[in-house]
């Protein structure tokens, strides 16, 4: 008989979550998914069948919102909780409580390296009731551990890229950068427009594409070369890998908000290797265990636009190792292919449900 998880989301899903949703749609378990908040974006993630939203009954934080839950499970009983990002945290551990059963929390940045600050009584005095913590990097484990979550607890499992951006095509003779990401602060758009003009008079014909969202959305400039796009409401997935393949250089210059938020993997740039591209980015939190310096990208000094101009026009110019470093990033990449994420989820799921509680 096929074993029930029950993801606990804080909105089913906002449209960077891909690597949320890749691993939950390929499970081995069969899954009930809540939504604390109204769900969006089921056209380009497609929930499975029976999501719970509590949006229309808004039940208080913790044993309400647990009731609330509980109440619409129809029978079924799960074997374990998952709550992605730990903003609900309350809610997901009351809900774990009242079954009986294993709690496992997924942190992504955010939720552990700035809410900790920020709000410390929505997760500090919870971080015991869950039985494993789960971070995409050696960075973050770090982070999780100094506040408070025994080693034992902690397993580091990175989250996945679609399958359909494991289809490299050739680097584009074309001097394109690429940016995607939110406009919040640690991804460093003060800095790339800072570099910008360096790059554009080294190479005056390179186009610079901004696709993201956030009030500190820049305009675009056609006199040099900045164009700034929004998501396709139709398909931003689809436009995401297309903006990909037509750059030659995918640009992440992250660096530390000034609330402490920090990069814990940045999947961008792993679509972006995955699809074959020169990534230019920073040695800012997690990033450089994912990208390797000269091997399977550029890694430059966060917050230094004169280094990341003088990267970005390396990688603009036409040199055979550009070539190499483009075949050595793809093939990095197939680590985080979703069936390999699944099978380490699939293990410490079993870990748990078999009675592995710490």
């Amino acid at each position: 008989m096929t074993q029930t998880i029950l993801h606990y989301l804080t909105q089913w899903m906002w449209l960077s979550d891909s690597f949320v949703h890749g691993p939950i749609a390929a499970s081995r378990y069969r899954a009930t998914v809540v939504s604390r908040m109204p769900v969006t974006n089921s056209h380009v993630y497609p929930p499975p069948a029976g999501l719970i939203s509590l949006d229309s009954q808004a039940p208080a934080e913790g044993a309400a919102a647990a009731s609330a839950v509980i109440s619409r499970l129809d029978g079924s009983r799960p074997v374990l909780v998952h709550l992605h990002h730990g903003y609900c945290l309350p809610d997901a551990s009351a809900l774990a409580r009242a079954l009986d059963i294993p709690l496992v929390v997924s942190f992504w940045g955010y939720d552990v390296t700035a809410l900790p600050r920020k709000e410390p009584k929505r997760l500090m005095p919870l971080l015991t009731a869950l039985d494993m913590a789960v971070v995409p990097s050696r960075f973050l484990a770090e982070i999780v551990r100094n506040l408070g979550i025994e080693p034992a607890r902690i397993r580091v499992v990175p989250g996945s890229v679609e399958q359909r951006f494991f289809d490299p095509t050739p680097l584009p003779a074309e001097p394109r950068v690429t940016f995607i990401g939110r406009f919040v602060p640690k991804k460093g758009i003060d800095v790339l427009l800072a570099a910008w003009p360096l790059v554009r008079k080294a190479v005056p014909g390179a186009e610079l594409t901004l696709l993201g969202y956030g009030d500190g959305a820049p305009s675009s400039d056609p006199k040099s070369g900045l164009k700034v796009h929004t998501p396709d409401p139709i398909d931003p997935r689809g436009q995401v890998l297309s903006l990909i393949r037509r750059c030659r250089v995918y640009v992440s210059p992250s660096t530390t908000g000034p609330d402490g938020d920090s990069e814990s993997q940045h999947i961008g740039n792993i679509e972006a290797q995955a699809a074959g591209r020169v990534v230019v980015t920073t040695n800012h939190g997690a990033i450089p265990e994912f990208i390797e310096n000269e091997l399977t990208g550029i890694v430059v000094a966060e917050g230094d636009h004169a280094a990341l101009a003088a990267a970005l026009i390396a990688a603009l110019s036409d040199s055979p190792r550009w070539q190499t470093l483009s075949n050595n990033a793809a093939t990095a990449a197939r680590r985080f292919e979703v069936e390999r994420i699944r099978e380490a989820h699939a293990h410490l799921y079993a870990e748990l449900i078999q009675g592995g509680k710490y």
